[in-house]
């Protein structure tokens, strides 16, 4: 079975993660409620959506196993997920071979895969302060985390436009990642390493 054992579903109380390395076909993960929004197959990208399947399978576990499933997996009208309660939010993320969801009581709530050493010193610039590129423009893992986090940051925070650059602040304190949005209060990302990947969490 090729469940993913992830600390990052310690972190919070009424925080759920569960992290997926694919090796199964389509139809292994095709298990949903008719009322889900569900994207298209398409043959020629098939990896990407073998991606968004088994990111939503994720999150289909998690609801069963929270005996949530009556609830219904929505898109708004940017595409961003959500279940049609108040209390519970929701977040998921892919990278071939991997996917994650997140579920949580707490409001702001984004999860991000990545792929390590994916050339961010090319995007870097424009995603990070000048004080953050100078400190880290020679740490491929670093650049690698704070784009994640800020990509965690800008799902949970929900605000179109939100800038990475400017509005979103990240400071390594030893193997602490911290945050501050629009120059309010700071709160942790959560992070782990595994494979070649790197997984972060927002849970705010």
């Amino acid at each position: 079975m090729p469940e993913i054992s992830s600390q990052l579903s310690n972190t919070s109380i009424d925080t759920y993660v569960k992290l997926w390395k694919i090796e199964e076909a389509a139809d292994f993960f095709q298990n949903f409620p008719d009322s889900w929004a569900m994207p298209p197959i398409n043959p020629v990208q098939l990896n990407k959506c073998l991606e968004s399947l088994a990111a939503r399978y994720c999150l289909w576990e998690l609801m069963k196993s929270l005996e949530l499933s009556s609830l219904d997996f929505l898109q708004d009208e940017r595409n961003r997920p959500y279940l049609n309660h108040p209390d519970w939010h929701i977040s998921i993320s892919h990278s071939y071979p991997f996917a994650a969801a997140c579920i949580s009581k707490k409001q702001f709530t984004g999860i991000d895969l990545e792929k390590k050493d994916r050339n961010v010193q090319k995007i870097a610039p424009r995603f990070l302060n000048p004080s953050e590129l100078s400190n880290w423009k020679e740490d491929s893992l670093k650049l690698t985390l704070a784009w994640s986090a800020k990509e965690s940051i800008y799902k949970a925070f929900k605000q179109p436009g939100l800038s990475f650059q400017q509005a979103i602040a990240l400071q390594f304190k030893s193997d602490q990642l911290n945050a501050q949005v629009n120059q309010e209060d700071s709160f942790n990302v959560e992070y782990e390493l595994f494979d070649e990947f790197v997984i972060t969490l927002v849970n705010h």
